[in-house]
């Protein structure tokens, strides 16, 4: 990859000294790679992965030829089948097809046209959003987690006219709603065949149906030259994940994802090279930052994606089949994987000796800043565990929620390779910091990525101070996204006048320049005393419990004390019920006195450890059989609790408790 930006751009940042204070008033920190002095001197938009990709189709054109036309995409059909792929040319073409098609049905080739993606990730997926760019039109991706009213809210708003979609069930879902979808005229159908059932019901809605291929089959007959975008140019109108309220549309330009791929490129150097070939597991939704930027970084660097098969269940089994180099991962995921692997060391006292032997003594290695596949300890121990994951792993990145450091140490220690836990937002297109690729410390989320400024603003009302290094995380730079889609009012309360994006995050500067993330302000609550209260900084602490799976903690202005949901660990729960001589199912293990007691013991351990406040702390909670997750609606695609949803759900069940005082 051409190196067009300032060497200094590519050194090392000193664990000690992890940010740079520009000079003026509001304590503005920087990458130490960064050699401007003052906020007026920082000109992100010089750095660039190379001198001609400034868009998103021009780094693809990049890939392909970078890659000398090698694998891009790939597939299996089934888990005892190996991965097919498809080649840069191949995808391209598929691209120009599809784009071709769009204006053959009569869509404008113009920055002003939307076209909706509503599809789990799969080559159709990219093949989609690369034609929509190859003729200047913006991608409006969906996910199911939204339901009827949040997609029938976004196409509505975006005047989709077109659709791409994946399966027959989320097709009859949309054709239910085709009554409120005034401008919803077309659907491209991914399975198939299209049964006559659905054809007819759309035959009714007054809405064209035609499958995947027999689209792209339109556009090859029909071929249009490409319309190449602009990198001011809206790429994709990204919404949010609806934890609360409606969705917002956050627009992403073409610069804005180029920025965030510089950013990962130049904060990942020293770790990952991103050579053509390289394989990486496509799972993490695409209608989401962090993965739409990684692929347009790897597109432009020629590596090859390889997608999952839609069942989280089986990932494990389709990480091991394609045995990527990089693997992005949710602390969702990783804490089960960690959960599984543990529970079959444990098993056996001479695995769990032999296995603290070795992590102990390779610990000591990556304290020292080595990371290793090659040790003794590896072809002994970790060797087995690596090949859970293919084996061939250099570098993990972990984003979206924090991670426990047992976790992110474990994981630095058996796949003997860097960890990068990365911070940001959808407004900042994908990340704002990330920790170095030689960092060995947890409990932060590291430095500010080349490409932005940050700095902290007081919050008074939650004891927060700027001149104490704590207060709300503001971001400035290329990264940041254009604003709402039709939505001026919201926008102006994200950017403020300066341009500073406001991140309803509460952070504090570490004395070694790291960034620690310690308080949401947007989810803060008051109790009755007049305390305000952060309930995702509960959350978290809850869940170092074994016993808890994952937590959601709620309190009223009225009431003097929190409550709290918890989704017990199931294997921790049975292995619990066992050593108790408990019997039962799941749901009346919830039930169970014992267990009960015991997970109230758990939680005011854990309250205690953290030294959380008496308003803080949880004095009664519901006992929920069931996991939260995206299929039940509790989650969102990034593994957030949907809070408006969760207390919804039980806010008959939180009135009793309260009503018991």
């Amino acid at each position: 990859m051409a190196e067009r930006a300032h060497p200094d751009l590519f050194r090392p940042v000193p664990l000690d000294k992890q940010t740079k204070i520009l000079q003026g008033k509001g304590g503005i920190r920087v990458s130490p790679k960064i050699s401007c002095t003052s906020e007026k001197d920082f000109n992100c938009d010089e750095l660039t992965l190379d001198g001609h990709a400034k868009t998103v189709y021009e780094g693809f054109l990049r890939g392909e030829r970078v890659s000398n036309d090698g694998p891009c995409l790939g597939w299996r059909a089934s888990g005892s089948q190996p991965y097919q792929w498809m080649s840069y040319s191949e995808v391209r073409r598929k691209a120009q097809y599809f784009g071709s098609a769009l204006v053959e049905k009569g869509l404008d080739p113009s920055n002003e046209t939307k076209v909706a993606i509503y599809s789990q990730n799969r080559p159709e997926w990219v093949i989609a959003d690369l034609g929509c760019i190859t003729y200047s039109m913006v991608t409006v991706p969906l996910y199911s987690t939204l339901g009827p009213e949040g997609y029938e809210h976004i196409i509505n708003l975006t005047e989709v006219r077109l659709i791409v979609v994946d399966t027959h069930e989320k097709v009859t879902s949309l054709l239910d709603q085709c009554s409120k979808l005034p401008t919803l005229k077309h659907m491209v159908v991914m399975e198939t065949p299209i049964t006559d059932e659905i054809t007819e019901k759309a035959v009714k809605m007054g809405v064209d149906l035609i499958a995947y291929d027999d689209f792209l089959a339109s556009g090859e007959r029909n071929l249009k030259d490409p319309v190449p975008c602009n990198p001011d140019d809206v790429a994709v109108i990204r919404f949010t994940s609806g934890t609360t309220g409606i969705p917002k549309g956050a627009m992403m330009t073409h610069a804005n994802i180029m920025a965030s791929a510089t950013n990962m490129y130049i904060s990942s150097r020293d770790c990952f090279s991103f050579d053509p070939g390289y394989r990486y597991i496509s799972y993490l939704p695409l209608a989401h930052g962090l993965e739409h930027s990684a692929q347009a970084l790897l597109f432009h660097s020629g590596c090859s994606v390889g997608f999952f098969r839609g069942d989280l269940k089986e990932l494990v089994n389709d990480i091991q089949e394609l045995k990527p180099e990089l693997f992005a991962v949710v602390p969702r995921l990783a804490n089960k994987l960690y959960d599984k692997i543990m529970a079959k060391i444990n098993a056996s006292y001479v695995k769990r000796a032999l296995f603290r032997w070795a992590f102990n003594a390779k610990k000591r290695e990556v304290d020292r800043g080595i990371f290793s596949k090659n040790t003794w300890y590896d072809k002994i121990v970790f060797g087995k565990i690596q090949a859970l994951l293919g084996g061939q792993l250099q570098w993990i990145v972990t984003g979206s929620a924090p991670i426990s450091d047992e976790v992110l140490t474990f994981f630095r220690v058996v796949f003997g390779c860097p960890v990068s836990e990365a911070y940001g937002q959808t407004e900042a297109t994908c990340g704002a910091t990330f920790t170095l690729p030689n960092e060995t410390s947890s409990g932060h989320v590291g430095s500010p990525l080349p490409n932005v400024m940050i700095k902290l603003v007081d919050v008074e009302e939650m004891g927060y101070l700027a001149s104490q290094d704590k207060g709300e995380i503001c971001m400035k730079g290329s990264c940041v996204f254009k604003g709402y889609f039709k939505n001026q009012e919201k926008t102006d309360e994200a950017i403020d006048s300066e341009g500073w994006l406001h991140s309803g995050d509460i952070g504090e500067w570490l004395p070694n320049g790291a960034l620690k993330i310690t308080d949401r302000k947007k989810n803060i609550y008051k109790l009755s005393q007049g305390e305000y209260v952060a309930p995702e900084k509960i959350e978290n602490v809850l869940m170092r419990s074994p016993l808890v799976g994952q937590a959601f903690v709620y309190g009223e202005s009225l009431q003097s004390y929190n409550i709290a949901v918890i989704a017990p660990e199931e294997e921790e729960l049975k292995k619990f019920a066992e050593n108790n001589a408990i019997k039962g199912k799941v749901e009346e293990l919830c039930e169970n006195e014992t267990v009960r007691r015991a997970i109230q013991a758990e939680i005011d351990k854990q309250c205690t450890a953290a030294k959380l406040c008496g308003f803080e702390k949880v004095r009664k909670f519901i006992l929920h059989p069931e996991p939260f997750s995206v299929e039940n609606g509790l989650l969102t695609p990034t593994f957030k609790n949907k809070r408006n949803v969760i207390k919804a759900m039980f806010k008959e069940k939180i009135d009793q408790l309260y009503s018991e005082n």
